[in-house]
This record gives structure tokens, C-alpha cells and sequence, in this order.
């Protein structure tokens, strides 16, 4: 599963946290908690090899200012993680999959239309 979300994760930017937090979830019997603390620890070394295999592709100082404000986010997203019940978090994170696999899927259907339009010039 490692493999599969670091190859994944490479290639999409897409990162391998709802592959291995789905895994996990199904593979194990561990709290969502438990489950999602794994997960980013879990992703942290890949991700930082994946950064660093860009860093030609990278501008800096907006990267910069997004990371300042996703550990700012982080922080308190993770407090509030902590105070939800098991089941509202499993909620919550069913519901985000679906909402953001909803739009990329749109967009995938949108993309594959255009594309068969332009072979049809």
C-alpha cells in the first residue's frame, strides 16, 4: 500500500492520504483517530522526497505561504479532529471523499469530452 500511495502520490499530486487512510480503515480495526494519525506520519517521508524531486518546478515563495498557512490549519484542524466522536470523523471523511472525488470526476469527464471534440475537428 506504501508503494502504490507513494507512486500515486508522484505522479498526481493527489498525495496518498485517502488511499491509505481507506486501507487502513478497512485492513485494521484501529480508531479513525488512530487511523489518521498513522496515515500522516505514515506519508510525511514521501512527501518530502516527492518536494525535493520538484524543486525546479517549484515557486518557492507561494509554496512558502501555503505551507505557512496549512500548518496554521493543520494545528487547528487537528484539535477539532480530536474532539469529534469516531463516527462523526468517519463522517466527515466519507463525505470530503465524495465531495472532492465528485469534482475531479467531473472534471475528468470534462477534460475526456474536449479532448474527443478536438479529434473530431
Amino acid at each position: 500500500m506504501g508503494l502504490f500511495s507513494g507512486v500515486i502520490s508522484a505522479l498526481m499530486g493527489v498525495g496518498g492520504l485517502p488511499f491509505i487512510m481507506s486501507y487502513i480503515t478497512e485492513a485494521t480495526h484501529l480508531p479513525h483517530h488512530h487511523v489518521q494519525g498513522t496515515t500522516v506520519c505514515a506519508l510525511v517521508p514521501s512527501i518530502i522526497v516527492s518536494a525535493v524531486s520538484r524543486m525546479k518546478a517549484i515557486p518557492v515563495g507561494t509554496a512558502g505561504l501555503v505551507a505557512a498557512g496549512a500548518m496554521v490549519g493543520s494545528q487547528g484542524g487537528a484539535s477539532v479532529s480530536l474532539s469529534l466522536s469516531e463516527e462523526r470523523l468517519r463522517q466527515i471523511y466519507m463525505l470530503s471523499l465524495v465531495v472532492f472525488g465528485g469534482r475531479s470526476m467531473i472534471g475528468a469527464i470534462r477534460n475526456i469530452r474536449d479532448m474527443m471534440a478536438k479529434k473530431n475537428m
